[in-house]
């Protein structure tokens, strides 16, 4: 019955060649779409569950009351809560001290070497599933001079022989001036892990050195617990907020709770309330939903294609139905050409998903696989077969089986009406899908260009940084007056943390008037040079900046934002507090935006501390960039030849910030692009098969007179009807989605109405044009071979 079943589908399948590769082509390029999103969905779900100990790791997050009860959330968290949660609780077997990845610049046997890392305890290796190698893991918490490093970095020191070298071997981190010894290697992390480094030096040690960690007041780590088993994170989130409450000062407490390590990557944003709100989830949801509207587009083409050739399938039915064909046999014969034609695609789909993934992992920066060892990919592959087979096929077997014999074998089978209605929906849903798609791309890329476009206040081009150490802040003025000598860089200035992302902030700031609302509220800061305005581009709002070769220490200089919200009036010469201490504002910067554009600008308090700022920023001539990092590479070579030069370009490092909604415009407007196609195809099918069925009809109307282009019009018109309403639903239904999406922009664009216009005239174009092809052929047709059977 089985080789019946595939020897009449694969005969049906060739005597319908048209809407069998419409079909096919169809479903190929919806299904090669929908595989390279579902894998990058499904790697961004398996981010950081393949812990062992997953269900128990939690990441400890500190909320920071505001003005209104409104909660700031702050992945920092204060030592003494990890420490002294793990002695004072029965419930946490152990803690994790995270500190923040940094590259470094690291020496092994005079030669340098870039990698990224931060310190922890031994308990990090012992909580997280991260394969030890080789050595004594413990020493971390041991010894203040124990580093341990990855497999590949092991292997660019120490070469082949590294598993003879490594322990015992000297590495020096050069920003942070310190020589330690590898005490152990570990298993390189794999892809799937959210934390990525390559090197790990004692937290011990970095105690030691800053004991201001030890205040309950200060969130200079991140910081995760592993619980025993069988506890309630619940129960110890209550007693770590009584235990951090009790043990900090202010009305206006701090407090703090328990996130499972595993779910921070995907959802890390948080609403006024410290609930989660959403996140990187966010953009998993909208390619999912995405692949999913690919599919039901292309499972649309099949249904309509199929039920508009079923009546010429007729007389086929009727005389099955005689010879004893029952419904559910014919149903299943149905279903076996769908499973067929789904079987072809699936085949295609999979080879051109597995030519487009290494460029797709380029675009996307993963390591995608299509590999068929994965028990998800096959679960997904499995799934979405079924779903796609059940889609478009059940409904057309359905209408093919009811067919009457009697009337199928005198040929006078019709369409339900309902069938029809069904149809001309679907094409309603289909267009309509793909113009919610073209909206969502036309905003999404407006959003990402006025990201890029946005004044910021603050210049970010043609300046590149690289990190301040030791060595560089002592030999800081002879390199720069060598570099401003050259006429390639204008000027060279220090400055830290990042000014486009100020992380660094305190609520030490008191003046006159302060509430208790505004006990907690944080001052962005920054540390920098007398000359960073000038670098920066940054004007004055009111006084002066900090003057060239003073050590200011009783004055401040503060952002308008600031002004605002202490509420002072003529500022300059007014007195507040910073840390206790009595400074005057001496001058008002103009805004900039001190954080991502996702936040509104943040009051701030800028100091004169060039030693501690950080970073080196160099500003260089527009159009002269390669000969002046050329000349920074021969400057350090002579002034610093110990320190290996690496530069970062601030505009580049801010672009990152928006990595997601960079790809999530480049994506979208691919799906647009593609779901228009897969529409179009359909269309242009459902055409051939309407100028087919009205050819006689056509030939009448020629013979009596009728003109090609009434006849194009007579065709295309009914079409163009459908289009013209999938605009009318999708345009409210896109607005609503687009201003929800942008609404978590503190600066966005406004959703204009000739967007929907354009995506309108786009669809409507689109379509005269695939179904106009048709219209014309049909209406040029000779009558003659038209009436010829009559």
């Amino acid at each position: 019955m089985l080789k019946n079943y595939i020897k009449i589908a694969w005969r049906n399948l060739l005597k319908n060649k048209v809407y069998f590769t419409i079909n096919v082509l169809g479903l190929s390029i919806a299904l090669t779409a929908s595989f390279v999103m579902l894998l990058w969905v499904y790697d961004e779900y398996k981010m950081d569950k393949f812990h062992a100990n997953n269900d128990r790791l939690y990441q400890v997050k500190r909320t920071i009351p505001l003005e209104d009860g409104v909660l700031d959330v702050y992945e920092s968290t204060p030592y003494p809560i990890l420490k002294y949660g793990q002695e004072q609780l029965p419930e946490i077997e152990k803690y994790i001290t995270l500190g923040r990845s940094f590259e470094d610049n690291l020496r092994v046997d005079n030669e340098d070497f870039r990698a990224s890392g931060t310190f922890t305890n031994a308990d990090f290796f012992g909580s997280f599933s991260f394969p030890v190698l080789i050595g004594d893991i413990s020493q971390l918490d041991k010894k203040p001079d124990a580093i341990v490093i990855s497999e590949s970095l092991a292997h660019k020191f120490w070469g082949d022989s590294w598993m003879e070298k490594a322990i015992g071997g000297s590495v020096e981190i050069l920003d942070i001036d310190g020589t330690y010894t590898v005490e152990a290697v570990f298993k390189d992390f794999p892809k799937n892990s959210s934390i990525q480094n390559d090197f790990y030096y004692s937290f011990e040690g970095y105690l030691q050195k800053n004991d201001w960690l030890l205040d309950w007041g200060n969130g200079g780590l991140q910081g995760a617990f592993l619980l025993k088993e069988g506890v309630d994170p619940e129960v110890v989130e209550t007693k770590l907020q009584n235990l951090f409450q009790d043990n900090i000062e202010g009305e206006q407490k701090e407090g703090c709770f328990l996130q499972q390590f595993s779910s921070n990557y995907l959802y890390g944003k948080y609403d006024e309330k410290a609930e989660i709100s959403g996140g990187r989830i966010e953009y998993v949801r909208i390619f999912t939903i995405a692949a999913i509207f690919l599919l039901i587009i292309s499972c649309i083409n099949f249904v309509n294609l199929s039920t508009a050739y079923a009546t010429k399938r007729s007389a086929e039915i009727g005389v099955r139905k005689v010879n004893g064909a029952g419904k559910s046999t014919l149903i299943g014969q149905f279903l076996m050409e769908t499973a067929m034609v789904t079987s072809i695609s699936f085949g295609i789909a999979y080879f051109l998903a597995w030519l487009l993934l290494p460029r797709v992992n380029s675009f996307v920066d993963k390591d995608l696989d299509v590999g068929i060892t994965h028990p998800g990919i096959w679960l997904c592959i499995t799934g979405v077969f079924l779903i796609t087979t059940l889609l478009s096929g059940f409904y057309p077997s359905v209408v093919i089986s009811s067919f009457k014999p009697i009337e199928a074998l005198k040929g006078k089978t019709q369409e339900k009406s309902k069938t029809i209605s069904l149809r001309k929906g679907l094409v309603v849903l289909q267009f309509g899908l793909a113009i919610l798609l073209i909206v969502a791309a036309i905003i999404v890329r407006q959003q990402v260009n006025f990201i890029n476009e946005k004044d910021l206040g603050i210049a970010k081009d043609h300046i590149v940084s690289t990190h301040q150490d030791r060595r560089l802040t002592e030999k800081y003025e002879v390199l720069r007056n060598e570099l401003i000598a050259s006429k390639t860089i204008e000027d060279v200035t220090l400055a830290g943390p990042f000014p486009l992302d100020m992380g660094a902030s305190s609520s030490g700031v008191v003046w006159p008037g302060k509430t208790n609302d505004q006990q907690n509220l944080e001052f962005s800061l920054l540390w920098t040079a007398h000359n960073f305005p000038e670098v920066f581009e940054i004007p004055l709002a009111a006084g002066r900046y900090y003057p060239e070769g003073t050590a200011d220490t009783l004055n401040i200089v503060v952002n308008e934002k600031a002004i605002e919200i202490m509420g002072i009036q003529d500022p300059v010469g007014k007195s507040i507090q910073v840390w206790g201490k009595q400074r005057q504002i001496i001058g008002v910067l103009k805004d900039f935006h001190n954080r991502s554009l996702y936040e509104p600008i943040q009051p701030a308090v800028f100091f004169l501390a060039p030693n501690n700022a950080g970073t080196m920023f160099v500003k260089l001539k527009a159009g002269a960039t390669k000969e002046a990092i050329a000349f920074m590479q021969t400057t350090f070579e002579k002034v610093l030849p110990d320190l290996p030069l690496h530069l970062d370009f601030v505009d580049e490092d801010y672009a990152a910030n928006y990595r997601s909604e960079m790809l999530t415009g480049s994506l979208t407007y691919y799906f647009a692009i593609i779901s228009i196609v897969i529409s179009c195809l359909g269309l242009f099918g459902l055409a051939t098969f309407m100028a087919k069925q009205r050819k006689k009809e056509i030939g009448i109307r020629k013979v009596l007179g009728a003109s090609v282009e009434s006849i194009t019009k007579l065709i295309s018109i009914d079409f163009l009807k459908l289009v013209g309403l999938s605009i009318l639903i999708a345009s409210p239904l896109a607005y609503y989605l687009m201003n929800l999406w942008l609404e978590d922009f503190a600066y966005r664009i406004n959703v204009n109405w000739w967007v929907f216009g354009l995506a309108g005239v786009l669809t409507v174009l689109i379509a005269i044009m695939t179904i106009g092809f048709q219209s014309i052929r049909a209406a040029r047709a000779n009558p003659v071979n038209s009436l010829r059977t009559e």
